[in-house]
């Protein structure tokens, strides 16, 4: 019997190498130097091979790999081979919505994932002009330490921020928190309680140094976008699109 992990995992692989079939994404090498086997024209790559051999041996309560194993596993790889061309052949990928759904959502991952390969080698200058255009997304979220006077209030030591006063006071009394200086006060409750500001923190920016691990995943998550965008907006260019909405 097939094992699960060669079902689920053949059908992802299997869409993410029908989209390099069909969409024939410009720029990418064929690992030609680095094959274990040829299927038609297409090579299957030695790292896709190696990849299900450590899938098969993680499975293996040993650890290892089995007798037989290698030559089962390729002759798996070549199977999918052949029925992804036999699914194309017979327009699948146009029919099926779950199949075009899995072939957007892996040509999606491919170009980011490519996208974030390049990337990962940002020179220092490069990350420190990105977090300077893009300070807002290193700000340190304000945090708030108060004290409540009057009624008992569930309201637990240490400090909150806007979102958590919201969830115990209501998000009227959170939104005046924040407006409030450090030690002034306002009613709430109808006048059954007071709360006061004692301290105040954060709601500045990090400094790069601070930040450096956020920026640098911050850079690769928006080159990863901006490379989905790219892509389509070439697609667009080279595509005659004609659309006939009444």
């Amino acid at each position: 019997m097939m094992r699960p992990w060669l079902l689920a995992g053949g059908m992802l692989a299997g869409a993410v190498l029908a989209v390099f079939y069909m969409v024939r994404v410009p720029d990418v090498p064929q690992p030609v130097d680095d094959a274990v086997a040829w299927v038609g024209d297409r090579p299957i790559a030695r790292e896709s091979y190696e990849r299900a051999l450590e899938a098969v041996a993680g499975d293996r309560k040993a650890g290892t790999l089995r007798e037989g194993d290698r030559e089962r596993i390729l002759d798996r790889l070549i199977d999918q081979e052949l029925l992804i061309d036999r699914a194309i052949e017979l327009g699948l990928h146009e029919r099926d919505p779950q199949m075009r759904n899995q072939l957007a959502s892996a040509m999606i991952d491919f170009l980011v994932r490519r996208a974030e390969d390049d990337a990962s080698g940002a020179s220092e200058r490069e990350l420190r002009e990105f977090y300077a255009a893009e300070q807002f997304r290193f700000e340190r979220a304000a945090q708030y330490r108060l004290a409540v006077e009057g009624a008992a209030v569930p309201l637990p030591d240490g400090f909150l921020l806007e979102k958590e006063i919201a969830q115990r006071l209501g998000p009227s009394v959170a939104q005046q928190v924040v407006g409030l200086n450090v030690g002034e006060s306002l009613a709430a409750g109808d006048g059954a309680y007071t709360v006061q500001l004692v301290e105040r923190r954060g709601g500045d920016v990090a400094s790069f140094e601070e930040a450096r691990e956020a920026v640098e995943a911050a850079y690769l998550r928006r080159r990863g976008e901006l490379a989905v965008r790219d892509f389509l907006e070439l697609a667009r260019q080279r595509t005659s699109i004609v659309v006939e909405l009444d």
